[in-house]
This record gives structure tokens, sequence and C-alpha cells, in this order.
């Protein structure tokens, strides 16, 4: 009796969790933000990044079906870690309606299971359309819930500890140093650098419109940092 080759089966998991993933957002009825948000919320727009996330992650999972792909590294060594974050989006979802508070522990399980296919995919060689489709999916991925999830940390906690400017500004903080930590470590990778960048613009956009002041000067600082951390990490032999 044959053994099947690592990823010949777990392909179809991957193809199972994108399209769940695809279609979750529409039968769950996800709300991208409210006027209630704290004010470190990105505006709803900046949420349309969650557009490229899933479409280049369901593009991705179709390109790397066939089995020639599939048994070959990288596809073979992400596609559980990824099929385990695509099935946490849809666990997010059902916690967001019924019970808020565990959003925050799920998104980290996203974050970390979407950090093991990054680091794989950073030191694998791959051809280009692998890049674009896997590399930059998952990149955008890691990128925005490595911010996020700090973000998403102030819309669970009580209203009292948000109205003030203590709390948010350690939460933009938090977000900004796991972003340029993260960035550093993966060597400057583009979608993730741009994709945490994306999250800290939203909290400074939002604090700009609240006039909150010190909070743009935090999501300004934080962004920089994080550029500068991208740019060192990208110096470095991958």
């Amino acid at each position: 009796m044959t053994t099947p080759a690592p990823g010949s089966r777990a392909r179809w998991l991957l193809l199972a969790t994108a399209v769940g993933q695809a279609v979750s957002p529409a039968l769950a009825g996800f709300d991208q933000g409210s006027g209630s948000d704290p004010v470190i919320v990105p505006p709803g727009p900046f949420f349309a990044i969650w557009g490229p996330v899933v479409l280049g992650c369901l593009a991705a999972a179709v390109y790397g079906f066939p089995l020639r792909r599939a048994t070959a590294d990288p596809w073979r060594r992400v596609q559980v870690p990824l099929s385990v974050a695509q099935v946490g989006f849809v666990v997010w979802l059902v916690a967001a309606a019924r019970l808020p508070v565990l959003t925050v522990p799920v998104f980290a399980g996203m974050l970390a299971a979407l950090l093991v296919c990054l680091r794989v995919l950073v030191r694998t060689p791959a051809d280009r359309a692998t890049r674009l489709l896997l590399t930059g999916s998952v990149g955008l991925y890691a990128g925005w819930a490595s911010a996020a999830v700090w973000v998403n940390a102030a819309t669970v906690l009580p209203g009292r500890l948000t109205v003030g400017t203590l709390v948010p500004a350690l939460l933009v903080a938090g977000a900004a140093l796991t972003a340029a930590v993260l960035a550093w470590l993966l060597h400057g990778q583009p979608a993730f650098v741009l994709a945490a960048g994306w999250v800290l613009v939203g909290a400074l956009v939002s604090s700009l419109g609240a006039g909150a002041t010190a909070l743009v000067l935090v999501a300004g600082a934080g962004l920089a940092v994080v550029g500068v951390s991208a740019a060192l990490g990208a110096r470095r032999t991958a």
C-alpha cells in the first residue's frame, strides 16, 4: 500500500478552509467597524484590506492545489498552519457576534499560525506566482494581524479604559512594537510591512479625526519605528 505524499491530503484542507473563509463574512453579516468603536480602531475603508487577503488566500489555494505543487516546498509546509488561520477567521466571526472577548485569543492564535507560514515562506525559494499569491497573501494577513490584534483588544475592554489616552496609547505602542520586531525578524517582508503599517495609518487617521493629538503622535512614531525596523531587517541575510 502506497503512503500518500506529504501535502496530497492537506491541499484539500487548504482549499476547503480558503473557500470557507471567503464565504463566511457574507453568512455572518460581518460589520466592519461602527461609530461606537474606540478611537484607535481604523475607519471602515481600512478594513477593505480583507478583500485582497481573503481572495489572495483563495487564489493561492487554487494555484497550489495541483499535486506537483502541493507536495513540494513551500506548499506542503504551510498547508496545515494556513488552514488553521483560515479556520480561525471563521471562529473569530462567530466569537465577534456571540462572545467578543474570545476574539482576542482567537486572533492571537491566527497570528501565531500565520507567522509559522511566513517564516517558512521567507526562507524557501519559490517561483514568482507562489511568491505573489502565497507569500504576498500570507504577508498581508500576518502584517494586519500583528497590529490589529492590539486594536481588537481595545474593542473588548471596558469603555472607561478606552475613553482616555493612556490605554489606547499603550495599545497602539504595542501594535507598533510587535510589528517592528516581526518586520525585522521576517527580513522586512514587503507585504507584511505594508499591512502592519496600514493598521497604524488607520489608527492615526481615526485619532486625527477625534482630535486625539497624543494618539496621533504615538501612531506616527510607531509607523516610523516599523519602517526603520523593516529596512534594517531587509539588510539581514535571509
